[in-house]
């Protein structure tokens, strides 16, 4: 009985001693485990701040896309209208080049006519002036016909002849006196007459030379000038070879 008695109570001892090392093996662990706890709380507490952070981040982030959209569209908007600007330029001044080209053509051969009806009309009055009686009506007809072609020749290049600026060319005379050409040629070459008079600025007095084929070949003094063309007399010791018409004068300031 007392061997039953002594093995009960050893058994309870050591129930006991285990109880009590259980008990503070579990103690130990629960404690190990709420400080870990407590570690992943503070963790996820910091995790939940940033993620908080980069979610304003990103807010931030998508109101500026945002803006930044709109000003793009803005500008695509301002460069499509650049573009049907420089478009509608482009084609502006090819048109401008087209209508100056075909100025400049009319122009030139305005000045052509100019310059055929203006040898025309010195060779009609200078055979008017040496025509006889009979003869003379007819070439004062002729000249007047052409006088009144070349008044509408002028009024024409004058309007032709301005830039697409609105401003004049200026005739295109004005520079006749440089290179004019001799319309006719006296007995034994003692005079020319010359395309061009007192609308180029010719004045009786002044002198020219006359040239073929770049070589000074004789010059002359006007001695009578009229609107449209001038008699100049040949200096007869500075003439090399016959003279013709067709010739270049050249005036001397």
């Amino acid at each position: 009985m007392k061997a039953i008695t002594l093995t009960l109570s050893l058994l309870a001892l050591l129930g006991s001693a285990a109880s009590g090392f259980f008990y503070i093996q579990i103690g130990n662990t629960k404690e190990a485990l709420q400080n870990q706890l407590s570690a992943e709380q503070t963790k996820a507490a910091g995790l939940k701040s940033d993620l908080d952070k980069t979610s304003e981040e990103r807010d931030g982030l998508q109101t500026r896309l945002t803006a930044v959209d709109g000003e793009l569209g803005d500008t695509k908007s301002k460069l499509t209208a650049s573009e049907a600007r420089a478009v509608q330029s482009a084609r502006e001044s090819t048109q401008l080049k087209s209508i100056v080209a075909k100025a400049e053509a009319d122009t030139q051969r305005l000045n052509a006519d100019l310059a055929s009806l203006r040898s025309e009309l010195v060779r009609a009055r200078l055979d008017a002036e040496v025509a006889n009686p009979a003869e003379l009506e007819r070439y004062k007809q002729i000249v007047a016909t052409l006088e009144a072609q070349l008044a509408s020749l002028n009024s024409t290049g004058a309007s032709v002849g301005t830039t697409s600026a609105g401003t004049p060319a200026g005739p295109a005379l004005n520079v006749r006196t440089s290179a004019a050409r001799v319309a006719a040629v006296g007995p034994k070459s003692a005079f020319v007459v010359l395309e061009l008079g007192t609308a180029d600025g010719v004045k009786a007095g002044q002198k020219f030379l006359i040239a073929r084929d770049g070589k000074v070949i004789a010059d002359a003094t006007v001695s009578d000038v009229k609107d449209t063309y001038a008699i100049a007399q040949v200096n007869p010791a500075t003439t090399k070879g016959s003279l013709a018409a067709g010739d270049v004068a050249s005036g001397q300031k």
